[in-house]
């Protein structure tokens, strides 16, 4: 939830499917109110892969897609939101980023507003730059890959979270007229599922 609130505080967002994944986080997976995790099954060797191109897999012979969404309704009975989100999770597609950029525009469509969306991958510093290489002398730094990207979009301030206090370079936008500011969620951090499905029930007659 706090990088919901950090995204309706913006004018646009820019998700990172270019940088790698790596287990542990959120990539694939959210935890529900309970404490128990929704895990999307990659199949192996999938870590430091470019996030666009991680594939999903079957390790057992169940059927994940049917029981992530049977947890879903358990949770959240049958609503429209649930619905949507199980319809999407059981499409057969074979990448990741499919699968998580279409649950986004869920939460986008109903949570966000009119916060416009670009992807790292469509963008110049995000594609054509060098993103990964042996020379590390080749790699450009992370605080001028996005402060690339942010110009490119005709942004003038770039919404950090607090973590880019410990890495961020900010000469990189101020050398483009860019101020860097950095967010503070407040407040808990809950199942985006369970804010969605309050938010749908007090405004539904």
């Amino acid at each position: 939830m706090s990088v919901i609130s950090k995204i309706r505080a913006a004018d646009f967002v820019v998700w990172l499917d270019t940088v790698q994944y790596t287990k542990g986080g959120f990539t694939n997976r959210n935890r529900l109110p309970n404490g128990s995790w929704l895990t999307v099954p990659l199949l192996k060797h999938q870590t430091f892969r470019r996030i666009n191109a991680v594939q999903i897999g079957s390790p057992t012979k169940t059927n994940w897609r049917e029981a992530l969404c049977q947890q879903i309704r358990m949770h959240w009975g049958e609503s429209e939101i649930v619905e949507d989100v199980c319809d999407e999770i059981e499409r057969p597609r074979g990448l990741l980023v499919g699968l998580n950029f279409a649950l986004l525009e869920i939460v986008m469509r109903e949570y966000c507003g009119f916060v416009k969306q670009e992807r790292q991958s469509t963008l110049d510093a995000g594609s054509a730059v060098v993103a990964e290489s042996e020379d590390p002398e080749e790699l450009l730094p992370i605080s001028d890959r996005l402060a690339m990207m942010v110009a490119e979009l005709g942004g003038d301030i770039y919404l950090s979270g607090q973590s880019g206090l410990n890495y961020l370079n900010e000469e990189p936008f101020h050398e483009r007229g860019i101020e860097v500011t950095y967010w503070e969620h407040s407040g808990q951090n809950v199942c985006i599922l369970d804010t969605l499905s309050r938010v749908k029930e007090a405004v539904t007659p």
